[in-house]
């Protein structure tokens, strides 16, 4: 096949914008996406971690962050639902978010004085029949509803509809918002809105940029009270901007590591604003009062690195071998040791263009580095899963190809093994492994290997479109998973499985792999390898179809063989058409109707008998209404075979059948009749010269040889002068000098045709008319004496 060299230059201006938007603090969607993390070889999930609500923080050079937070709104909605809960309220989950995030002031007042002055509630029967609605009737609860009511008069100050157009900031009126805070602070009695009216405080003096105020409030009235509530930790955030406000970069960098550890839904607020601080990490760890802490200021740190960075991973196992984030900072190293070492090594291995990398950007020895360090903390037993390390240097002996590092590795593993992602994850490391030791892919194996097919299979998301999804819905990291084993399961097929096919030469087996890769996933776009569909029509020979059709129609076919051919994209008599097309384009027009007949012919030309004085024209399939079938085409160019083998022929015989053989080429008008697919970036090559198909296609040279027949047996001036002009086209298709000169144009100029046809013909209607618009023929013309 042959790929243009612009996709290199697309690849690069893409990975160009990635850097140049990597520090947005916002992100603009209109939908759903596919999952723009899928661009190196990856076989270890990033989502492997025990401890989750660090989803961002995985890696990807291609973005700031790989998923999201937790939205806050569930984390608010959460605690909401447990405090009516302990009020013995019941209040639904759906009736408390309409109400909290939907129900303007005005409705909240209208019911604030229904209660105050026992009056009939004026408002909708949708807010009247609100469960919380009723439980604020029926319990009198004032303190809170007048809380969400000042709430909603904080949120006109912070809510900005129009981010590209903000209003004016009123700081003094935050600040008297912030004032009366304290007011009901004070007078509140229940402890969970009271915290509430503290945040309040802080966040309107931050707002109205009075930091040290916002300081004090939160020192004052927030810190006092005992809690680990995400407005405990959004204040404390508060405070930490403020702090770093002010100039207090290492102060303010360790609350926001505080806030990072506790507060899933704030981590990347926490994340982003310790990159903003710029604060040396040592100062930070300073402050710190204890190892776990100290941990998670490194953490975020080492979080921030985008190359190899395993002095990170350490400091964080020396300060708390237990921290929840530490898994993820290894996935981090093994997903980047992927992307720079992995990528290439099994492109190389599978014999495909790699076009994000020219060379490895990591060596086997920063392989191997990370593995000393996974089994030297593997060894000690610190961490919670021993087994997750163990599972992660085993792969990290398939990068290598230390099979029996590997085996060893996974062994010791296994017994430990207590989750099913760690479990998953070992039966992935354990297939790759077995695979690639395998000296031949044979029945025998095939067996064992169609289990572990039927395994994966069984991890694929249920709906064939859910792992296009980049995101379900704001904060739902679901697509992770998914998203994973799919692109895994389909890197196994792609560049494991089908490339040892290839090796064997066992092409039926190749081109059922690739199907059943696009059947995993159907809506990758590849830029090195044709779908499976597209293999099978393009590039088997006619022996190979006829293999795969015999065993698709064979009624003793293995398990392995069975499971593939129900993948297959065909039916048998599609199948059937393919073959027949592919006979074709052979030319071999005789066994090219016998089997159109059997499968029926699907595509249709209008023009495939009339010549071609210029490169355009081409038919559109879907437009042609009428014309002749494929069977047909083949039937008539059976029947001029057989009138070319008379004694005695006539030029428009060959004239008819070269017709026929350049129209189905690349330049023709008909050549949906040998391909479905013509890029406009093809052209003749040499290399194509190996193959007769595509030395035909793109060099028409049985064409060019019956247009000459044509012109030979000619005795009409006219039409011999029309034939050699379609022999000289012809010839164009494959001209080629050697030496310094230019390959192409230049060649043109020494056309075999074009001497003949104007010295002999020049003075001809054909020639005339053609010559005004041919500029090949003008130039040929105009280079001579």
């Amino acid at each position: 096949m042959h790929y243009p060299n612009w996709k290199k230059l697309i690849v690069f201006f893409v990975s160009l914008l990635a850097c140049f938007f990597a520090e947005s603090i916002y992100v603009f969607s209109c939908g759903p996406e596919p999952d723009p993390y899928d661009y190196y070889t990856n076989f270890y999930n990033p989502n492997i971690a025990a401890g989750k609500g660090f989803e961002p923080f995985y890696y990807t050079s291609l973005g700031q962050y790989y998923g999201v937070d937790e939205p806050e709104q569930t984390a608010n909605l959460r605690e909401w639902s447990a405090f009516f809960s302990g009020k013995e309220a019941k209040v639904t989950d759906e009736d408390l978010l309409e109400f909290i995030y939907t129900y303007s002031r005005p409705q909240m007042t209208a019911l604030y004085t229904s209660i105050d002055k026992g009056t009939p509630l004026q408002a909708a029967d949708s807010v009247s029949n609100n469960t919380l609605t009723r439980y604020f009737m029926s319990s009198k609860d004032k303190e809170t509803l007048g809380y969400l009511m000042f709430a909603k008069r904080c949120e006109v100050y912070t809510n900005i509809a129009d981010a590209w157009n903000p209003p004016t900031p009123d700081y003094a009126a935050m600040m008297r918002l912030a004032r009366n805070s304290i007011q009901l602070y004070n007078a509140c009695k229940d402890p969970f809105i009271k915290e509430r009216f503290a945040y309040q405080a802080t966040r309107m003096a931050h707002f109205s940029k009075s930091y040290e105020t916002a300081i004090h409030y939160y020192d004052s009235l927030a810190a006092p009270l005992p809690s680990t509530s995400l407005i405990h930790y959004k204040a404390l955030a508060l405070k930490a901007g403020a702090l770093l406000r002010t100039g207090k970069k290492a102060e303010s960098v360790y609350l926001f590591s505080r806030v990072f550890e506790a507060a899933p839904s704030q981590r990347t607020l926490a994340y982003l604003n310790t990159g903003w601080a710029g604060a040396d990490k040592k100062a930070v760890l300073k402050l710190c009062n204890s190892t776990t802490e100290k941990a998670t200021v490194a953490a975020m740190y080492a979080a921030r690195a985008v190359t190899l960075n395993l002095n990170g991973l350490r400091e964080v196992y020396r300060f708390d071998p237990t921290a929840p984030i530490l898994d993820v900072l290894l996935a981090r190293e093994v997903n980047k040791l992927e992307d720079g070492y992995l990528q290439n090594a099994i492109n190389i291995d599978a014999n495909k263009i790699n076009y994000w990398y020219t060379e490895n950007s990591l060596k086997a020895n920063d392989v191997k580095a990370l593995q000393r360090l996974t089994d030297s903390i593997a060894g000690l037993g610190k961490v919670k899963e021993p087994a997750l390390w163990q599972i992660t240097s085993a792969y990290l002996s398939f990068m290598t190809k230390d099979y029996a590092g590997a085996h060893t590795r996974l062994a010791a593993a296994k017994p430990n093994i207590q989750r099913a992602d760690l479990q998953d994850q070992w039966e992935i490391v354990q297939l790759l492994v077995n695979i690639n030791e395998q000296p031949r892919i044979d029945k025998a194996y095939e067996n064992k290997l169609l289990a572990s097919l039927k395994w994966l299979d069984t991890r694929l998301p249920k709906e064939k479109n859910d792992h296009f999804i980049y995101w379900n819905s704001p904060g739902d990291n679901t697509w992770m998973n998914a998203s994973f084993y799919t692109r895994m399961y389909r890197n196994l097929l792609d560049y494991i499985i089908a490339p040892r096919y290839a090796r064997q030469q066992d092409t039926v087996r190749l081109s059922l792999i690739l199907t059943k890769r696009d059947e995993v996933d159907p809506s990758y776009f590849r830029w090195n390898s044709p779908s499976g569909k597209d293999f099978i029509a393009d590039s088997m020979s006619t022996t190979q179809l006829l293999s795969l059709s015999s065993l698709y129609k064979s009624k003793n076919k293995t398990p392995f063989e069975k499971y593939l051919c129900e993948q297959l994209p065909f039916t048998e008599q599609q199948l059937g058409e393919v073959i027949a097309i592919n006979y074709v384009r052979q030319h071999d027009f005789p066994n090219a109707v016998a089997w159109f007949k059997r499968s029926g012919s699907t595509r249709r030309s209008e023009l495939v008998f009339e010549e071609q004085l210029q490169d355009f024209g081409y038919e559109e399939q879907d437009s042609i209404r009428h014309g002749i079938s494929q069977l047909e085409y083949a039937t008539r160019m059976v029947e001029l075979e057989k009138k070319m083998k008379d004694a005695k022929v006539a030029p428009e015989v060959y004239f008819e059948y070269a017709t026929g053989l350049f129209s189905i080429s690349y330049y023709g008008h008909s050549y949906q009749f040998s391909v479905s697919y013509r890029p406009s970036t093809w052209w003749y090559e040499p290399a194509y010269e190996r193959s007769p198909f595509l030395r035909e296609y793109f060099g028409c040279y049985r064409a060019e040889e019956y247009y000459k027949k044509a012109a030979d047996a000619a005795t009409d001036p006219e039409f011999k002068a029309k034939a050699l002009y379609m022999a000289a086209r012809c010839a164009q298709k494959h001209a080629q000098l050697t030496g310094k000169e230019e390959w192409w144009y230049p060649a043109t100029y020494k056309n075999p045709y074009f001497p003949t046809l104007v010295k002999e013909y020049r003075h001809t209607a054909f020639y005339e008319n053609i010559a005004a618009e041919c500029t090949y023929l003008q130039d040929f013309v105009k280079k001579q004496p």
